[in-house]
């Protein structure tokens, strides 16, 4: 697999300097507005995804001082910090549809490229060619020794490319148009000109065409107007307006959010209720993704009689929105008096530590929650209770 396509390394061998600088111009405009709407997306992302904790769990246990829990979410590596390593995890599954992470002394690292032979599917495949940071490691990997993330067939950047191709002429049109009709062009009149004059050439191309281009060019200018020329603008009949080139952004960035199950107002970066957009957004996009991220993490890192035991990787995205400590405290409460939950359970949700306490990790339940079965027995304790009393009772004089 090689790492992102160069563009310019292939029209530096195909055209002369002035071919490509013609040829880029055009394809930037035309892929201008897909890569914004694909660099909005996957930064989005890859932003939520560096602030969640992946947390490690040995013998179903929370262990969150070993190595593993340490390379993920503190110091991957010597060169990065775990949010640079995530920023570039991400970028990379979703730029080439596929992302690789070795554990190299006890390092971790994404890798920029590499090749793998699948040529046997009922065995381990083999990666090689591996490269980090533009050095090829000389060591190959087998497929249980590696990371190897990979989209699924819904490949989103293709969906998006695929209906872009689509657009693309339709969007180039547009701008031309656009271009053509609001262009400023003017016509030079000149008498008495003589085709194949040298000397006229002469003057045309060295005053009178560099005096034109400093006239139109400029905001603030004087053109000089000799005897003979007369310099007149045309005027486009139909000017026309960005409605279409506006449209056509906003038809590929509608596209890349249902692609990537990001919800439209993030994407246009109008969020007016943000908790039910969070939702959304977690429930369709980052949950999805940190689940195959923990099942690779698991699968590689434990063995099947290590996870039957309870040891895996789960990617925390509990901690994604905000939380006010006084808006929740109502349903912290009811969450530690009904003993679903610890103090030090709830505690991290609202960003304190955890104590770490014998009280701190007790489960509390308060006296009201009561066995259905025992409240029916106490109910009916009552009713004889309340019989015995009224035949006990004496009866009126006579």
């Amino acid at each position: 697999m090689a790492r992102k396509y160069n563009l310019f390394n292939f029209l530096e061998k195909k055209m002369d300097s002035a071919e490509i600088s013609t040829v880029t111009m055009k394809t930037l405009e035309r892929m201008a507005f897909k890569e914004m709407a694909l660099h909005i997306a996957v930064s989005y992302i890859a932003n939520t995804l560096s602030k969640c904790e992946f947390k490690v769990f040995e013998k179903g246990k929370e262990d969150s001082k070993g190595l593993l829990y340490y390379l993920l979410n503190v110091n991957p590596n010597a060169n990065q910090n775990s949010s640079q390593f995530i920023n570039q995890f991400v970028e990379n599954y979703f730029y080439d549809g596929e992302a690789l992470v070795i554990l190299h002394n006890d390092r971790l690292y994404c890798a920029d490229g590499f090749s793998v032979d699948e040529s046997k599917p009922l065995g381990e495949y083999v990666y090689s060619g591996i490269t980090v940071n533009g050095q090829q490691l000389k060591k190959k990997f087998k497929a249980s020794e590696v990371f190897h993330f990979r989209l699924d067939n819904r490949d989103v950047k293709k969906l998006v490319d695929a209906l872009y191709s689509q657009y693309g002429d339709i969007l180039a049109m547009a701008l031309q148009t656009f271009k053509a009709t609001n262009g400023r062009k003017y016509k030079l009149l000149l008498e008495n000109y003589k085709a194949g004059d040298a000397e006229f050439n002469r003057v045309f191309e060295t005053v009178i065409k560099k005096q034109l281009q400093t006239f139109v060019q400029n905001d603030n200018a004087v053109y000089p107007q000799f005897k003979g020329t007369d310099l007149q603008e045309f005027v486009a009949a139909n000017r026309t307006d960005t409605a279409d080139i506006i449209a056509m952004r906003k038809e590929v960035f509608d596209t890349t959010a249902q692609a990537f199950k990001i919800p439209l107002s993030m994407m246009y970066g109008n969020i007016t209720d943000i908790k039910e957009i969070v939702k959304v957004y977690l429930s369709f996009c980052i949950d999805p993704l940190a689940d195959m991220i923990g099942e690779e993490l698991t699968r590689k890192r434990f063995t099947f009689a290590e996870w039957q035991q309870g040891s895996r990787v789960e990617v925390d995205t509990s901690c994604i929105n905000y939380v006010d400590i006084l808006e929740v405290a109502d349903k912290a409460d009811k969450a530690i008096a009904s003993g679903l939950a610890s103090i030090d359970d709830l505690r991290p949700r609202v960003r304190l530590p955890t104590l770490g306490t014998e009280f701190s990790t007790a489960h509390f339940i308060t006296k009201n929650y009561e066995l259905a079965e025992n409240m029916l027995k106490s109910l009916k304790s009552e009713e004889v209770r309340d019989d015995e009393q009224e035949v006990l009772q004496p009866g009126p004089e006579r």
